[in-house]
């Protein structure tokens, strides 16, 4: 496995463990080009580990995602828009199965 492979398996296990930090620290200094799952997922642990800066995080996802949709219409922002605002709230897991089908067919176009 590569370096980078390894850097991916740790940031994925510390996604799937709810460790924010090693997460964090993870797909800064070790994945060069995380792809817009994996800012996702971070934004997702973010809104549940530290809501203070999820507003501003799930603005850069947004942003993010709309630069691979230059075909996006206001209700699909506003479909995105609504399911970021869900995160880390009661429909944490509806909301985040419906960003990741918006970040894959973003990834396949």
């Amino acid at each position: 496995m590569t370096a980078q492979g390894s850097a991916y398996s740790t940031f994925k296990l510390a996604i799937e463990r709810g460790n924010l930090a090693v997460a964090e620290v993870t797909l800064r200094t070790e994945i060069p080009r995380p792809s817009l799952l994996d800012l996702l997922e971070l934004t997702a642990l973010i809104a549940l580990k530290d809501p203070n800066r999820y507003a501003r995080v799930a603005a850069r996802w947004l942003q993010r995602w709309l630069d691979r949709c230059a075909d996006a219409t206001i209700y699909d922002v506003t479909y995105a828009a609504a399911a970021l605002q869900e995160l880390g709230g009661r429909h944490h897991g509806r909301a985040l199965d419906a960003l990741r089908d918006l970040a894959e067919e973003a990834i396949r176009r």
